[in-house]
């Protein structure tokens, strides 16, 4: 009996999660083919009014309770991160322009040789 619960609920969610993409597509598609002439001002509000309600029918599915929850632990996430200070940022933007700096002039020392060793060759009559 559990088991028939569940599949009936699974198959509500999946429903509400293909409800949600119809409504989202034919948004999109009202907006851009605009089959009943409708000014822009218009088009745009159906469109935000499909997105609205899609999102708002996309929540309640599984995949908008995972979606949540996902949300949810991002947000925890980011407040573990330790942002770096203003100081350490600008010392290591220096690093990365040395580092940049100095392999631009080692690959154009390289590119002049092997430059100067294609001319040499091509200048040879063979």
């Amino acid at each position: 009996m559990t088991k028939q619960i569940d599949n009936l609920n699974k198959g509500s969610f999946q429903l509400n999660t293909v409800l949600s993409v119809a409504i989202l597509v034919v948004s999109i598609a009202v907006f851009y083919l605009n089959p009943l002439g409708l000014t822009t001002l218009f088009k745009v509000l159906i469109m935000l009014f499909g997105l609205v309600v899609a999102a708002a029918i996309f929540i309640k599915s599984a995949q908008g309770d995972r979606f949540l929850h996902f949300v949810k632990e991002t947000r925890i996430e980011l407040r573990k991160v330790v942002w770096p200070t203003r100081e350490e940022t600008i010392k290591t933007t220096g690093f990365v322009l040395l580092a940049v700096i100095i392999v631009a002039i080692f690959l154009w020392i390289v590119d002049a040789f092997f430059t100067w060793g294609v001319q040499s060759i091509s200048m040879l009559n063979f």
